[in-house]
């Protein structure tokens, strides 16, 4: 009898550990990998990547997916991944936007939450004396009446577009930072004010 106790304790413990090993409460033994692809992912959760995919590796409402609010076909939610909440708004079938504070997800350079962004040259433009640039992004740009503390990129291209009123429908990057290191990333297929 001590032997079976003994055996039970070990299958309890087996798979106690591989249940703690899953990062999240969807399909058993898939993994998370802490990638980050600028400005497109995290994981294996990809902005436009479809609804299915996501909720069939991370889980769906009320298997892994809490919800915090819908509004026509947009659903707004969250995973408990990585001590963190990773939050993940679905735009109907696709993914719409990903907002998250984990240090867990970094670029193949090492690039993530708790890095640090050098400020660099200053550039005139028509509407900043004095506009600071990294990858792309635009440093403390005025959303509505302040400045962000953020980085912020309009579009897909090599370099922002305008960041004004008459591009809220293409995708938009946000770095935010905290005593000068990044604390947040949000990335949207459309901006929503």
């Amino acid at each position: 009898m001590a032997r079976a106790g003994g055996l039970l304790a070990l299958v309890v413990a087996v798979a106690v550990g591989c249940g703690s090993a899953s990062v999240h409460t969807g399909a058993a033994n898939q993994s998370d990998p802490p990638l980050l692809v600028p400005w497109s992912s995290i994981g294996n959760i990809a902005l436009g990547a479809p609804r299915t995919r996501v909720e069939r590796e991370y889980g769906g409402i009320g298997h892994g997916y809490h919800v915090l609010q819908r509004y026509g076909d947009v659903v707004q939610g969250y995973y408990r991944l990585h001590d963190s909440q990773v939050i993940v708004t679905f735009y109907g079938r696709r993914v719409g936007e990903l907002d998250f504070e984990t240090p867990y997800y970094r670029t193949k350079s090492g690039f993530g939450v708790g890095s640090t962004i050098p400020l660099g040259q200053c550039y005139r433009t028509a509407t900043n004396p004095c506009e600071h640039r990294w990858h792309g992004f635009v440093y403390n740009v005025r959303l509505r009446e302040d400045p962000c503390n953020c980085w912020v990129k309009v579009g897909f291209g090599a370099r922002s577009l305008p960041v004004t009123a008459a591009n809220f429908s293409k995708p938009w990057f946000f770095i935010y930072l905290r005593r000068g290191h990044v604390a947040r990333f949000y990335f949207a297929l459309k901006y929503v004010d």
